[in-house]
């Protein structure tokens, strides 16, 4: 396994819309390896999701998991590992909720983004099976930045205020 370069804010992989990724590549599992080093890549940055186009690839894939001491250190739930490919959402409500939230693509900053609650999430699975699931709350919003790392958006795009854009560590 390998950790991989991250893009960040200014490379235009990160502005490009990805393309989907062929299911029977997936069934044929030439994307382990690749998820394997993602998952890597995510843990080593302390993350909770990581895209493809993150790290220069401009496919639709996204790695999640929140580890325990990743949880326990920012007050979140915990969620075991994962990954989707060519997902899409849609909200399950028009009820939203404004967080802070940040991006291993965006280092040192974060900012209030609103987010839906909730989500229907629908995709292809590791094993090239289609998938869907009904989320809310952090991991709702965990899905909805890594499909729009997939549509070439950063959680930047999403801030109508800017003025809550502010460091997360001090240099």
């Amino acid at each position: 396994m390998a950790i991989l370069k991250v893009a960040r804010l200014g490379h235009p992989a990160l502005r490009h819309k990805a393309s989907d990724v062929e299911v029977k590549d997936i069934k044929a599992g030439k994307f382990q390896p690749l998820i394997d080093d993602m998952i890597e890549t995510m843990h080593a940055y302390e993350g909770v999701g990581l895209a493809g186009p993150q790290v220069h690839l401009p496919l639709r894939i996204f790695v999640f998991e929140v580890e325990e001491r990743v949880a326990k250190r920012r007050g979140i739930p915990q969620l075991g590992a994962g990954v989707f490919f060519n997902a899409v959402y849609e909200p399950d409500g028009d009820e939203t909720i404004t967080d802070w939230e940040g991006c291993l693509s965006v280092p040192f900053l974060g900012g209030e983004v609103p987010r839906y609650k909730r989500i229907k999430l629908r995709g292809v699975d590791h094993e090239g099976k289609g998938a869907s699931i009904e989320v809310d709350s952090f991991t709702a919003r965990i899905f909805q930045h890594e499909v729009d790392h997939t549509d070439g958006r950063v959680y930047l795009d999403r801030m109508p205020d800017l003025t809550t854009l502010g460091y997360t560590i001090v240099l």
